[in-house]
């Protein structure tokens, strides 16, 4: 029962590559979660989620603070210990059915990304709140939620949504700085195999947006420009790729 739905998770994206910065404390809960399921209770590192009323972890933050990146990482290592587990991208509600978390209450850990997708489905938050209930009642496995939007936040219309997925534990997660961004762009290059110059770094991070999804869609596009011009990435070929970007935002 191993990822149920027809999902491919990104290779890269495990606990190895993601740069925790001020986010240690949750970064430390997720890995000893994925490393110890379904046996979790009674590890010490594990004490605030077992005294928690329900065995829920919820990580809030902006898009690119790498929510769902540390969701891939827990799938990553379950499926290295070849634990069952689940996860579902709530992005994808035009195509699934909330059926699709019938039974999930089942697997040692179920991850469910990009809640502020189904805010104000009825249908949708309803199904949700029967799945935590469901975990509540069974202690079998640990739920793990990612979303933009916090369990107050009004564009969750069901009162005891709210109040569920408030009873879990919360993580807001916090911004990296600059060299936090540049390990993560250096390390990304390297996995690519590209020579990624700390001129080019720089000048990249000081005139590009700093979202980590804008930078790595960035970095993309100057890997393709690097393999046309058969050139490193220097600061002329970025400043060449970031002029091409700004031409086809003004046409």
């Amino acid at each position: 029962m191993q990822l149920p739905l027809p999902v491919t998770l990104p290779d890269d994206e495990t606990f190895t590559s993601f740069v925790a910065g001020n986010n240690n404390q949750l970064v430390a809960l997720l890995h000893c979660i994925a490393a110890h399921s379904p046996d979790w209770r009674g590890e010490p590192a594990l004490s605030l989620l077992d005294a928690a009323s329900i065995p829920l972890v919820n990580l809030i933050g902006s898009a690119g603070r790498g929510k769902s990146h540390l969701l891939y990482a827990v799938c990553h290592h379950l499926a290295g210990r070849a634990i069952p587990h689940a996860y579902v991208n709530l992005k994808d509600v035009v195509s699934l059915s909330p059926t699709v978390l019938d039974a999930l209450e089942q697997l040692p850990v179920v991850c469910v990304d990009n809640l502020e997708a189904i805010t104000g489905n009825d249908a949708w938050e309803e199904a949700l709140f029967d799945l935590i209930n469901r975990i509540s009642e069974t202690r079998i496995g640990v739920l793990i939620i990612a979303s933009q939007v916090s369990a107050q936040s009004d564009a969750i219309k069901l009162p005891d949504l709210r109040s569920r997925i408030s009873a879990g534990l919360t993580y807001q997660l916090k911004p990296l700085n600059d060299e936090q961004r540049a390990k993560i762009l250096s390390s990304r290059a390297r996995q690519r195999g590209l020579s990624l110059s700390v001129q080019a770094l720089h000048y990249l991070l000081n005139h590009s947006q700093r979202d980590l999804p804008s930078l790595m869609a960035l970095l993309d596009r100057l890997d393709q420009r690097s393999l046309q011009e058969q050139k490193k990435i220097s600061v002329a070929l970025v400043k060449r790729e970031l002029s091409t970007a700004d031409d086809h935002q003004d046409s």
